[in-house]
Order: structure tokens, then C-alpha cells, then sequence
């Protein structure tokens, strides 16, 4: 009942078979009534052949004129019977045989019509009139088989019917194209959600009908109020960090006055607290640098974003000459978010370029799920370090010196991804192996070109 299609066709099938039903009994009640009255209207005229066919024989009793007598009333049980009756006689056709019809007499003027069982349980339509022939009150009753009007009445209403069910089989099909076809901009518009979802698109398509044109409109302006607001937070922390770098500097100039040669405690203390905040500082600095210019909602296409990272990060560390050994499918496009996707490959790699000596290996692959791979040749962590660098809600860059920078981002990342992050010792080249098993997210998918 959720979808919007099943409701409008369960709408317009319950009409249709209700319009369809009220004419299938109005047809059948309709014809009924206009077979009864033609059938009525030939026993009124019958009943007159009747009364004119009515004589005087020579003792003053009503006789009929049997010349004037169609031959239908003469064959017993022919379905067609009559029944005069008058103060001097009463008179039966001869079709009735030995059966009887049970009439009430009338005044003159008066008429009935009524449905009984005749013979042989024939259902027959009566009509009684009554008349006044010489002088005299004369009942005129005759019947009608109705049994081969109701069978080819019934014969009508089986072909209606079946003509009917056709049609509104026919309907019921023209429908469901109509309803597709006028559905066919509300498939338009998922197909854009999903493409923004992809990061394909970064506003809904406006061309659509004016019934969901608000609704898209809305959308896109939410959208770029949450674009505008995303871009305006990551450019304050790296504009907070540029600001910060003067006021530091002068701060560490500060520690050299010789007003704290008599607190060495207080200069150790500051020295500590401002290389602190200058490790955070950096690492904001890098992660904007790393990020770069796009789309806040785009898609991550490895073959793209990967080396310009790898180019970037050479550039940061040109003094150390690292060789970064690449080993990623091609093709592979994420349907994430580019920007967490970077952050995320960023500061891994930034990681690995800090403690490489010479080699930084990356490994990019997918098949049902996407893993990441990126290991050096630095000297490592321990052992017994690896298993505390994983624990959730922990600050990684607080549990093992040197490797934890940027690595608590890189674990809530993971998180809000629905990933996994394992720590361990690269076997070929001795330093940290970070890799990285990322899901296909819920309404999306991952694809290979």
C-alpha cells in the first residue's frame, strides 16, 4: 500500500469494476423490463382479439368465435393459454388441456399483471383485464411462457458479460500504460536522487511537473544551503589554521625571553603545549591541501583523485625522494563522498610518507567489497602497540607515537562508513600496513569501468 502506482491502479480497478458492474445490471434489468413489455403489450392486444372474437349464441350465452382464434391457443401446453369469465359462461383454451389458471374476476376497466407457475411449471407473465360486453362483466386472463425469454436473456447477459470482461481487461492494460507513462517523471527524479547520491549531479533536475516541481525545488535549495555551509566550515578550519601560524610563531619567539631563564619548569611546560597545537595546526593545513578543489558531494574516481594525491604528497616530501608503488584497479569509482575519501586516503598516505624511508606501496582493489592498502618501509609500531590502535572511542594519536597522527580521523571515518581498519606489520616492507575494507552503501553501489 506504500506505493503510490499499486494505490491509483487499486483505485481505478475498483471503479472500473464497479462502473462496470452497475452497467452489466442495469443492461440486464433494462432489457428484462423492455422483453416484459413488448410480451405485455402483445397479451393486451391479444386479450382485444379476444373480446371482438366474444359472441351471442341463440340462448344469450357469450360463445367465441373459434376462426378468430389463433391456432398457438389450440396445441396443449403450447405456452400461450387464456381464460374469459362471465356472468354466463367461462371459457379456457383448449391449450390449457387438463391444467387450470386460478384468476380473480374484475370490474370493468381494471388490469393486472402478474408472474405465476402454470403448467408443466411453465413461468408464465399473466394479464387480467376486465371488460363489459353485452351488458355483461367479462375477465379476460391471458398468459405467456416466459421460459424462452429468460433463456435468451440469460444468453444476452452470459455474452455481455464475457464482452464486458474484454473490455475491462483492455481498460485495466490501458491503464497501467497510462499510469506508467504518467508516472515516468517520478522515475526521472529518483534516477536524478540516486545520481546525486552518486555524486553525479549535484541539483535535481527543475524540469518536472508541476505536481512535484515544489518538492524538487526544495531539495535543491536545501542542497545548496548544505553545500555552501559544508565548503564555508572546511575553508574557517583552514583559514583558523593560517591565522594561528603568526600568533605561534610570536609565542615561540616568547620562550627564548630571558624573563623565563628562572622557570625552566614554565618554559618546558609552554614548549610542550605549542608543539602540540602546532602538530594539530599542521595537520588541518594538510588535510585542506590534500582535499583540494571539488564538488562537496562528488564521487571518488580513483584514477583521478589518487594521483594527484600521490603528486601533491611528493611535493610535501621531496626530501626524502619516496617511490610510491601504485596497485590499483582501474576504472574503480566510489560512491561516496570525495571528500571523506580523501581525508581518509590523505592522511593514511601523509602517514606513511612521514615514516617511509624510501617506499610507500598503495593497493586500491574491488570486487564485492573495496579494500584499501597502503604500507611503508619506516620502523613500524610494535606488536604489542598494534592491538590498542584499534580500540573504539580511542585516540589513536595519542597510543603510539609517530604513527598515530591522523589516524583518529581515519578511524572515525571508517566507522561512519560501516568499514573495518586493521593495523599490522607490512611483511615485505617492515613498516605499518593500514588496510581498509569499505562496504557498498545502503542505496548505492560501487562501480568498475
Amino acid at each position: 500500500m506504500r506505493s503510490l502506482r499499486f494505490r491509483l491502479n487499486l483505485g481505478l480497478l475498483i471503479s472500473l469494476l464497479l462502473g462496470f458492474g452497475t452497467l452489466w445490471w442495469l443492461v440486464g434489468t433494462a432489457s428484462r423490463h423492455l422483453a416484459e413489455d413488448y410480451i405485455t403489450t402483445r397479451l393486451t392486444h391479444d386479450s382485444e382479439t379476444l373480446l371482438s372474437a366474444i359472441q351471442l349464441d341463440s340462448r344469450g350465452t357469450l360463445a367465441l368465435d373459434p376462426t378468430r382464434i389463433d391456432a398457438i391457443y389450440k396445441r396443449p401446453f403450447s405456452g400461450y393459454y387464456y381464460k374469459i369469465i362471465s356472468t354466463s359462461a367461462t371459457l379456457r383454451s383448449r391449450s390449457l388441456w387438463d391444467q387450470e389458471l386460478t384468476i380473480a374476476t374484475l370490474s370493468a376497466g381494471a388490469r393486472q399483471l402478474l408472474r405465476i407457475s402454470g403448467p408443466q411449471q411453465q413461468p408464465l407473465l399473466l394479464q387480467i383485464s376486465g371488460y363489459n360486453k353485452a351488458d355483461q362483466t367479462v375477465t379476460i386472463a391471458v398468459a405467456e411462457d416466459l421460459s424462452t425469454l429468460q433463456a435468451n436473456l440469460a444468453r444476452f447477459q452470459q455474452r455481455f458479460a464475457l464482452t464486458a470482461l474484454v473490455l475491462l481487461l483492455a481498460l485495466i492494460g490501458i491503464q497501467g500504460f497510462i499510469l506508467h507513462a504518467g508516472l515516468r517523471p517520478l522515475l526521472k527524479t529518483r534516477a536524478d536522487l540516486q545520481a546525486l547520491t552518486r555524486g553525479q549531479l549535484t541539483q535535481l533536475n527543475p524540469n518536472v511537473p508541476k505536481e512535484i516541481a515544489p518538492l524538487v525545488e526544495e531539495i535543491n535549495h536545501l542542497l545548496a544551503i548544505l553545500n555552501k555551509r559544508l565548503a564555508r566550515s572546511r575553508n574557517s578550519l583552514g583559514d583558523l589554521a593560517h591565522a594561528l601560524k603568526k600568533p605561534l610563531t610570536v609565542l615561540k619567539q616568547l620562550l627564548q625571553d630571558e624573563a623565563l631563564n628562572t622557570s625552566p619548569a614554565l618554559r618546558q611546560s609552554l614548549t610542550i603545549q605549542l608543539d602540540e597545537i602546532q602538530r594539530h595546526m599542521t595537520r588541518i593545513l594538510q588535510r585542506a591541501r590534500l582535499a583540494g578543489e571539488g564538488p562537496v558531494s562528488s564521487v571518488f574516481i580513483a584514477d583521478q583523485e589518487i594521483p594527484a594525491l600521490l603528486l601533491t604528497l611528493q611535493s610535501m616530501y621531496r626530501h626524502k625522494a619516496i617511490r610510491f608503488e601504485t596497485y590499483i584497479t582501474p576504472g574503480i569509482t566510489l560512491n561516496m563522498d570525495r571528500e571523506d575519501l580523501l581525508e581518509l586516503i590523505g592522511n593514511l598516505l601523509d602517514n606513511a610518507c612521514k615514516w617511509a624511508r624510501h617506499r610507500v606501496r598503495i593497493s586500491l582493489q574491488h570486487n564485492q567489497l573495496t579494500q584499501l592498502q597502503i604500507e611503508d618501509d619506516g620502523p613500524g609500531v610494535a606488536d604489542t602497540e598494534l592491538s590498542n590502535l584499534t580500540q573504539r572511542g580511542l585516540r589513536l594519536d595519542e597510543t603510539a607515537e609517530g604513527h598515530g597522527l591522523g589516524l583518529a580521523i581515519v578511524h572515525e571515518i571508517v566507522e561512519t562508513l560501516a568499514g573495518n581498519l586493521l593495523l599490522a606489520r607490512s611483511p615485505e616492507l617492515g613498516g605499518l600496513q593500514v588496510t581498509v575494507t569499505l562496504p557498498e552503501p545502503s542505496g548505492t553501489s560501487f562501480t568498475t569501468s
